[in-house]
């Protein structure tokens, strides 16, 4: 089912990862300038310290405590403040640590079921994306004005998705100063447009090792090629295919470059699809994450992204995704290659259940090397 599937896509072959990573920059998400910056972090304000990540504690205080810091990005054009909140072990050891590009400010969302997360072997640093540039056609805002400070002046000028994804690579910066962090285990995580920021920032940046991508749909890890999930017509949803590249460039023309838009009519690009997103992350690890009743994600179109993405690993002789004939049912799962997929049963939302199979395939895969 799934090889006749993929063969119905009529999908443009995979190239080189330099190919593959230049089409998208130019033709989808738009070109980063290369600008010099620095970076300064505040000393951290300790929120709460009873977090026992999974032992009885007998202590005063637990292993893993909850804070925050205010990370200062400067360029030419000026500087930008935002916070950067931490759940970290205190007891020296080096763990894997899960970036969150997350909707919701604080460190208190239900996207981070922090009390959950605390009794993992793993560190998480959480940031809002709206603390790194307004989600609007605004760019005089957040990073925006110091990375752009023309704003979108040509057709292949980034979109607000690149610079979420830009944000994400500071805070990678800043992670890599704390002692507890293990450099080789390091994750970049969001859910829906922040599904396909995280995609985009381990596209762009190979110090993460994991890109995980919650309901990212349509720009993320969706083929646009052939869609099968939903349509609107009113308040309403009808069968016929998930959001296409018409439907989220009229609603959100400017996470994307302008050049993006005129691929709305067609529907697709005949040079490129969303396989060639998760392949540029090759042969490092990736894991889409679908939720059942989220058909304008298209979770079909998801799965198959993630098997024409698989030679890009394969021809480096590794394991991409699990051979698999059918597309998977709620509560089903394959992590054991490079490229992860699962099916949550659940409607559009990062879930506990869909962290839990995160950090399982940080933990099958912590001690492999890229």
């Amino acid at each position: 089912m799934i090889c006749e599937e993929l063969k119905s896509r009529n999908l443009p072959p995979l190239k080189s990862r330099e190919e593959m990573v230049e089409i998208l920059q130019r033709e989808e998400y738009g070109y980063l300038p290369d600008v010099e910056y620095k970076l300064e972090a505040s000393e951290p304000l300790v929120i709460e310290r009873r977090y026992a990540s999974g032992i009885s504690c007998t202590r005063p205080f637990g292993r893993v405590y909850s804070s925050f810091v205010d990370l200062t990005v400067t360029t030419e054009f000026g500087s930008h403040t935002f916070k950067v909140y931490r759940l970290l072990h205190n007891d020296g050891k080096k763990r894997p640590v899960v970036l969150l590009n997350n909707i919701h400010p604080g460190n208190a969302s239900h996207y981070f079921p922090i009390e959950d997360l605390s009794e993992y072997e793993v560190d998480y640093l959480v940031f809002c994306y709206k603390d790194l540039a307004s989600d609007d056609a605004d760019f005089s805002n957040g990073l925006a004005p110091i990375l752009l400070p023309n704003g979108q002046e040509t057709d292949t000028t980034c979109g607000k998705i690149m610079i979420w994804a830009w944000g994400a690579m500071r805070v990678l910066d800043y992670a890599l100063t704390l002692p507890g962090t293990d450099p080789e285990n390091i994750a970049v995580l969001g859910h829906s447009r922040l599904g396909k920021t995280a995609l985009v920032t381990a596209m762009m940046d190979k110090r993460f090792k994991y890109a995980f991508s919650n309901n990212s749909g349509c720009g993320g890890a969706a083929l646009a090629h052939g869609s099968t999930g939903l349509t609107v017509k009113g308040d309403y949803f009808t069968p016929g295919r998930g959001e296409n590249i018409c439907d989220i460039t009229t609603h959100f023309p400017y996470w994307f470059c302008k050049n993006y838009l005129k691929y709305s009519e067609k529907m697709y690009a005949d040079e490129f699809d969303q396989h060639y997103l998760i392949a540029s992350i090759a042969p490092r690890y990736v894991v889409v994450g679908s939720n059942s009743a989220d058909d304008w994600a298209d979770q079909k179109s998801e799965q198959l992204a993630c098997h024409a993405a698989s030679p890009a690993w394969e021809e480096l002789g590794l394991k991409g995704i699990t051979e698999c004939d059918h597309f998977l049912n709620p509560g089903e799962a394959c992590l054991d290659g490079r490229i992860g997929y699962f099916m949550i049963d659940f409607f559009h939302f990062l879930s506990r259940h869909s962290w839990h199979r995160y950090l399982e395939f940080i933990e099958l895969h912590k001690d492999e090397m890229v």
